[in-house]
């Protein structure tokens, strides 16, 4: 395998955080930059990276980013690879919402907004099938148990207003007490599977202590950020946000809302729902989100270290385990509690996407940009990049 200097490191991730749109579609561009044209790290190594990167919280792009520059480059690569990575994002995210709460009144303003708000539904009613597949193989009777914690999650949410960390737990505990103790999840008894079970598939990255300087260097911007009460507000609100973020993208929204629109009240329904929408105009993932939400709390530093904390904990997570990534997505306790989480999320994400349905698809308009969407997501199987460019130009037109 080829070793690029930390600069092409660099250059190559601002380059993907800033042409790659769509979940699947970014790291399919990931893998055909990383694997196929530098060859900087193996094919092998890349889909192990990537399955680990899929159970741990946060963002699978930038977990998936975080591996990939640590085996390069050791922890400056592990840090600055993915922050390049989501520099583009985070860049246009700042300057749009700007914009948003600078001109958000405009009539064209609101139009536009009203559309991407019935695109923003279209697109959780496809997220919460996409993940419907993957955690129910099958959809039937034998996934009793799945869906009964999904059920539980959107009733205790939606019905009984329960605190959604604690339904996030408890839907985690379930699934271990529903699948720990059935052979659903039981590895391969072969000796390929036990041996990724008892040892670390790749050569293990040695660090010296000057390895440790940027993380030390992040460690200290923190530091400094929590003597500021706002800013201490933000950095743990998202921190926690990010541990908990357990299958990614969608998923997440209904713990984002939770806190800064339910217990910090740092924007309104609608204001929360816009800004998922400028989130999709964006090449980042969704938990660019945060860019706006601390914009709009406490301007640009705001911004940053919202958007710093809320990939902290899955990056950290993915650093620390880039060694023995065979042993950990194979640990069958680990697998039984991510069914639950992922079970739970569902039952979530049905909830948070019917009250922002009762916001947005307030008249015919909305509702024609609604199915139009979702037969181009879900029939067609087209981008999103494309229905987010349809859906901002036909509402110029039709509100």
């Amino acid at each position: 395998m080829k070793k690029p200097t930390l600069s092409e490191l660099l250059k190559t991730t601002f380059y993907i955080g800033a042409v790659g749109y769509g979940g699947p579609a970014i790291l399919a561009l990931m893998k055909k930059i990383f694997v196929q044209e530098k060859e900087w790290i193996s094919e092998k190594e890349f889909m192990n990276a990537l399955s680990l990167a899929q159970i741990l919280p946060g963002a699978t792009g930038v977990s998936l980013m975080g591996y990939v520059g640590f085996k390069l480059k050791k922890l400056w690569g592990g840090i600055l690879a993915p922050l390049f990575f989501i520099f583009p994002a985070t860049i246009a995210m700042i300057i749009l919402t700007w914009a948003y709460f600078t001109f958000g009144n405009i009539s064209f303003v609101k139009s536009l907004f009203s559309g991407l708000g019935a695109l923003v539904v279209a697109l959780l009613v496809n997220a919460i099938l996409v993940l419907g597949k993957s955690v129910f193989k099958k959809i039937t009777i034998k996934d009793w148990k799945g869906f009964t914690i999904s059920l539980m999650a959107f009733i205790g949410i939606y019905f009984l207003k329960f605190n959604i960390i604690w339904i996030i737990i408890f839907s985690g505990i379930i699934g271990f007490l529903f699948f720990y103790f059935t052979h659903e999840f039981e590895a391969e008894k072969t000796k390929k599977g036990e041996a990724l079970l008892l040892e670390p598939q790749e050569k293990r990255t040695h660090l010296s202590i000057k390895d440790f300087t940027p993380a030390i260097l992040i460690g200290l911007i923190f530091i400094v950020a929590l003597l500021v009460p706002v800013y201490r507000s933000l950095i743990t609100t998202f921190l926690g946000i990010g541990a908990l973020a357990f299958g990614g993208g969608f998923t997440t929204i209904p713990l984002i809302q939770h806190q800064v629109v339910d217990l910090h009240g740092w924007l309104s329904v609608k204001q929360f729902l816009d800004g998922i929408a400028l989130g999709q105009v964006t090449p980042g993932p969704v938990f660019i989100t945060a860019t706006f939400i601390g914009y709009h709390v406490a301007t640009i530093f705001g911004a940053l270290f919202a958007t710093l904390a809320i990939f902290t904990p899955s990056l950290t997570a993915m650093i620390l385990l880039a060694d023995i990534h065979g042993r950990a997505q194979n640990l069958k306790i680990v697998k039984v509690f991510i069914k639950g989480f992922l079970s739970g999320f569902i039952g979530l994400l049905v909830a948070i996407t019917l009250q922002f349905a009762f916001k947005s698809l307030v008249n015919w308009q909305a509702w024609f940009i609604f199915v139009l969407a979702i037969g181009w997501l879900m029939i067609l199987k087209k981008n999103s990049a494309w229905a987010i460019l349809g859906t901002a130009i036909l509402s110029l037109f039709i509100f």
